[in-house]
């Protein structure tokens, strides 16, 4: 049987072809030779395919190309076998270095094939326990950010979670889940820069005050597993009219030990709405619009105004949480 001289066609032709193919076929041909391999990279428009990466005890990777999603198990050396009928294996597993370095160096060649950049990641640094450097080190070598970091915190890792938020740049979205943890996490001591900032578990933990998210420099800030107190409510309230969250549109926390409106609002000029008077804020980072029936109005010494709002949460305790909500228009409300 005679071979098709495929590298010996024109580029034109070249770039036809691989429209027609999906990204396990280019993968596939491209481990032929390196110089198909660089083929591809450049005849490859760099808005065809976007690439997701899951860094956890399974990684995989998704490479997305208009509606079609592509997901590839990555394969990783890992000297101490996993146990899979261990109902706790995913909690005790920690990749090795030699995993690492396997799993990131086929994520970097399909990269360069299907010539894309990484536009999020997910992972769990408790499976990259130790390794969490390397790991900084690699995504800050092959590009310089990344749209969206979704963190998964299950074992004490303070160091290596800080080290993250500290060399990545984060264009969109910050995520990080926090799984039940019985060690105090040390307090943030990062300003952060990024457009949505949402953050789910450590409801005890003084991991954020409420000094950190006045240096925020977020769009959304999303916190509703973290409480405050009324007193800690006002304090930020006054820091916020004088001009701190300068880029902040909607911020989402609990209040516990309410006490009272007049608290609240202590020593700050507010309008309270009327119930015929409602008002929403939408936006794409929002699953439903944030939809205001009443309400109070402030603004802040550069004229942008501002609406807040509590409303009680059922909890399974005798502590009633209020979820407080506000939102910062980009008009003049009153």
């Amino acid at each position: 049987m005679s071979s098709f001289p495929l590298l010996k066609l024109p580029l034109v032709v070249l770039r036809e072809v691989s429209s027609c193919c999906t990204p396990l076929d280019i993968l596939i041909l491209s481990n032929s030779s390196k110089r198909t391999a660089n083929i591809f990279h450049s005849i490859i428009s760099r808005k065809r395919f976007e690439m997701h990466v899951v860094l956890f005890i399974e990684p995989k990777v998704h490479i997305k190309e208009g509606h079609k999603e592509h997901i590839f198990n990555i394969p990783y050396e890992q000297m101490n076998r996993i146990n899979w009928k261990d109902k706790n294996h995913s909690m005790n597993f920690v990749f090795e270095s030699i995993s690492i370095d396997n799993i990131t160096g086929i994520i970097d060649h399909m990269h360069h094939v299907l010539n894309t950049e990484m536009r999020s990641i997910v992972i769990d640094i408790g499976h990259c326990f130790g390794n969490v450097p390397r790991v900084v080190y690699w995504l800050n070598r092959r590009q310089e950010s990344v749209d969206t970091l979704t963190i998964i915190y299950r074992r004490p890792n303070d160091d290596e979670l800080v080290l993250m938020l500290k060399e990545l740049k984060i264009n969109k979205h910050l995520n990080i889940s926090i799984k039940s943890t019985s060690h105090p996490i040390k307090p943030l001591n990062v300003k952060l820069k990024v457009d949505c900032f949402w953050m789910r578990g450590g409801y005890s933990s003084p991991w954020i005050s409420l000094d950190h998210i006045a240096n925020f420099d977020c769009i959304h800030i999303e916190l509703t597993t973290y409480s405050f107190t009324s007193f800690d409510m006002n304090r930020y309230l006054k820091a916020w009219m004088s001009g701190c969250n300068s880029r902040m549109e909607y911020l989402c926390l609990n209040v516990i030990r309410y006490s009272g409106h007049e608290t609240l609002t202590d020593g700050i000029y507010v309008e309270d709405n009327t119930s015929s008077i409602v008002r929403s804020y939408k936006n794409q980072i929002l699953r439903t619009p944030c939809v205001f029936e009443r309400g109070t109005n402030m603004r802040r010494k550069d004229g942008r105004s501002a609406t807040f709002q509590l409303k009680p949460i059922a909890t399974d305790n005798s502590e009633t949480i209020f979820l407080f909500r506000m939102v910062v228009w980009p008009d003049v409300v009153y």
